[in-house]
């Protein structure tokens, strides 16, 4: 049984007992012997219904360990552990982006803020686009296989990663470095809140390789 679902069944098979997802050994034993008495068919007229959905929830939870004496809480349900996965994005996504950073595309889709920074004579010539995002949780790192240029840079992405919406979103950002080559920049969280929806951290690697993208979700 997979994580997701051994935690849903154990949560239904407590409720089935009248319980709360904290109770502890004592209380689940307790809880049975209470629900099994009262349920029995010599009390429901034969009815067994009661006690054999009783009986089925208790029996799932002594097979998980979770009637023992001596158990604490440490041994109820607990969230899976979460898993590093890399998603490679598809050809029409990275095109998307592509098209946003061509003069027209930009313009076009662009605030009018950000039209006149573009257009105030700045060297826009160092434009990137990510080719895989690696997820943490809701915490994400964009993968983009070109460099870092010294001064502006602008590297389109793709925002809605944890979004339910179907159709993509995809936006210009735009930052200065000092320097040239490989790094990681981090993007500030008014920024976050505002164009990626879902994500509580978003950092952007350059000169990210397969090995990088590998060492990423081996760390996971």
């Amino acid at each position: 049984m997979e994580p997701v679902s051994k935690v849903k069944a154990r949560a239904e098979a407590l409720q089935v007992l009248g319980l709360p997802l904290n109770a502890n050994a004592n209380e689940i034993r307790e809880a049975w012997r209470n629900v099994a008495f009262h349920d029995h068919p010599d009390h429901t007229d034969g009815d067994y219904s009661g006690f054999s959905q009783a009986k089925t929830a208790y029996d799932f939870l002594r097979r998980e360990g979770m009637t023992r004496k001596g158990v604490s809480n440490s041994s109820m349900p607990r969230r899976p552990r979460l898993k590093k996965r890399v998603i490679e994005l598809a050809t029409d996504e990275i095109k998307a982006c592509r098209e946003l950073l061509s003069p027209e595309g930009m313009l076009s889709d662009m605030s009018a803020s950000d039209r006149a920074a573009t257009c105030d004579g700045t060297d826009t010539s160092s434009d990137h686009v990510p080719d895989a995002i690696g997820c943490f949780g809701r915490d994400l790192t964009y993968f983009v296989a070109s460099s870092v240029c010294k001064g502006e840079n602008r590297v389109a992405l793709p925002t809605s990663v944890l979004d339910s919406c179907k159709k993509a979103e995809t936006e210009i950002l735009t930052f200065k470095s000092k320097g040239a080559g490989s790094g990681e920049i981090v993007i500030p969280d008014p920024i976050r809140e505002r164009k990626f929806p879902g994500a509580k951290s978003v950092r952007i690697r350059f000169e990210a390789d397969q090995q990088m993208r590998d060492m990423f979700e081996l760390a996971g």
